[in-house]
């Protein structure tokens, strides 16, 4: 029998559903299986209105730290493998699951572990990643394992519904829409991940996992959107230091430049999905070699030199 903790922060309740899809064959198999949910101590809303879901877009992308509720004891508890399920906000963590990254109480918890990050979000999670990978090197945890389940709408149709969601609290279809998230397929198969899983913890290696896991499904790029968020991480560098100028979350200035984010965001996306899809349609056409080379990064778990 093996000792597992799993890490997750939901508003929704879907991170919750794929936990529970992606343990089954876990728990099935006779494992102690220990769920934790990080909690800060001021709840975000849910669902959200507008101004306030932008409104968490500075300090989440250049995720600083919030107060998070105390951890049970259990958590501190020595287990064979983490597994930390999170949802990409700003192509970063959520920030309750960045705080918990950084914070002496998580360092501790995933320190010197292996961990298996799986996450659920609209498409865009490869930034997201890339930070989440620092956390844990910074924290000397050895990532052994990921998993992203998406939304396989188009970039525009889920931003739609996404927003619909998270504005709404509704996650099923509407007019024209399909239901917003992940879909039910796509959570109920995360139950062949934790298959994997199992054969792994079994064997007492982890080696070939991500391989095994990719084989799979459980990671798929577009191309278009390794370009995107390749131009979203600039702008949001520029855009997180703009609306945060000023230092209040409630002046007048603030919520001047947060509307005007509001506004811009949904219909640059609106307006460079076409275009960047082109964009990488030439790219594999001309520079196939090079964009192929940053799809098969971000399947596997080392991180580059440069974001270290």
């Amino acid at each position: 029998m093996k000792r597992i903790l799993v890490l997750y922060f939901s508003q929704s309740g879907q991170q919750k559903l794929i936990i529970q899809s992606l343990v089954k064959p876990l728990l099935d198999a006779g494992n102690e299986i220990f769920i934790e949910e990080i909690k800060p101590e001021k709840k975000y809303p849910f669902p959200w209105n507008a101004y306030e879901f932008f409104n968490a877009f500075p300090e989440t992308f250049k995720q600083q730290p919030l107060a998070l509720e105390p951890l049970s004891s259990k958590a501190f508890e020595n287990y064979d493998l983490i597994i930390l399920s999170y949802q990409p906000w700003f192509l970063s963590p959520s920030r309750p699951i960045s705080s918990f990254l950084q914070s002496p109480e998580g360092k501790k918890i995933i320190n010197n572990k292996p961990v298996i990050t799986i996450l659920g979000c609209r498409n865009m999670w490869l930034s997201a990643q890339e930070k989440v990978k620092q956390w844990l090197q910074q924290a000397n945890a050895k990532l052994v394992g990921h998993i992203a389940l998406i939304d396989h709408s188009s970039n525009v149709v889920s931003l739609i519904t996404i927003l619909h969601w998270m504005l709404t609290g509704k996650k099923g279809a509407f007019w024209i829409f399909p239901a917003a998230g992940v879909a039910d397929q796509d959570i109920q198969h995360a139950a062949v991940y934790g298959d994997l899983i199992k054969k792994s913890l079994d064997s007492n290696t982890y080696n070939g996992l991500q391989n095994a896991l990719n084989e799979k499904g459980a990671i798929q790029i577009k191309p278009d959107l390794v370009l995107m968020e390749r131009r979203g991480r600039k702008s949001f560098s520029v855009w997180s230091k703009f609306v945060a100028m000023g230092g209040s979350l409630d002046s007048d200035g603030r919520k001047f430049r947060l509307y005007l984010f509001m506004f811009l965001l949904p219909t640059l996306v609106i307006i460079l999905t076409p275009l960047l899809w082109v964009l990488s349609t030439l790219q594999l056409i001309i520079k196939k070699k090079e964009l192929l080379q940053e799809i098969e990064y971000f399947k596997q778990l080392t991180l580059r030199e440069s974001n270290k």
